[in-house]
C-alpha cells in the first residue's frame, strides 16, 4: 500500500467526526457519556475474545459505540489461521454488552489482518500503547489504531483534550516512545 493511501485510510478511520442522520456528530463531545474508558473496553474484550488489535469510540446514529477488533487465537497465529472479530456495543449503558461479529467480508478482513500483523510486529501491545498515551497527555483516549511510520510499527492514538480539541499521539511499537503530532 502506498504511503499516501495509508495516510488517507488512517485519517478516515481515526476521524473524530462521523456522519449520523445527515449531520456531523462529534465523538469527542459524547465521551463523557461513556461508562467505560478505551482501556477498560480493551481489557474486557481480551478476557474472552483474544488479543485486541485496535479500538475506538464511534457514533452509530446518535449512540456512542465502543468498537474493539480482536484476534481470537491471539498474536501467535497469522490472520489466515485466526478468527478476526469486532466487538461493538453501546458504551453508555451500565454494562458494555457488545455484539460480536466474525469478519468474513474482504474490507474488514484486509483491515484487521493488517492490524494484526502490525501488533504482532510490535514489542508493546495495544493496551500498553493506550496506557502510555494516556499517561503522557491529560485527556481521554478515544481511538488506538496500529499503523506504520518510517517502516516501523506504531500506534496512532487520538486523545480528546479538556478544551474540546483532539490531539494525535504516536506510540512507537518497538520502543514505546511517545510523540505528539
Amino acid at each position: 500500500m502506498r504511503h499516501s493511501t495509508l495516510a488517507i485510510l488512517m485519517t478516515i478511520c481515526a476521524s473524530p467526526t462521523v456522519l449520523a442522520a445527515g449531520s456531523a456528530v462529534d465523538v469527542t463531545s459524547r465521551l463523557d457519556s461513556s461508562r467505560l474508558s478505551l482501556s477498560q473496553g480493551i481489557a474486557q474484550s481480551e478476557k474472552e475474545h483474544g488479543k485486541a488489535i485496535s479500538a475506538k469510540f464511534e457514533m452509530k446514529g446518535d449512540v456512542l459505540m465502543l468498537s474493539v477488533y480482536t484476534a481470537k487465537a491471539g498474536l501467535g497465529r497469522d490472520a489466515e489461521h485466526n478468527e478476526l472479530l469486532e466487538l461493538i456495543g453501546d458504551s453508555t449503558q451500565a454494562r458494555w454488552n457488545p455484539e460480536i461479529e466474525v469478519f468474513a467480508d474482504a474490507e474488514h478482513l484486509k483491515r484487521s489482518a493488517m492490524q494484526l500483523t502490525l501488533v504482532q510486529s510490535s514489542r508493546i501491545s495495544l493496551a500498553e500503547a493506550v496506557d502510555k498515551a494516556q499517561r503522557s497527555v491529560q485527556g481521554k483516549v478515544y481511538s488506538a489504531i496500529p499503523a506504520v511510520a518510517g517502516g516501523a510499527p506504531m500506534y496512532d492514538i487520538l486523545v480528546a483534550m479538556p478544551d474540546g480539541s483532539s490531539k494525535h499521539v504516536s506510540v512507537n511499537g518497538n520502543t514505546g516512545s511517545v510523540g505528539e503530532k
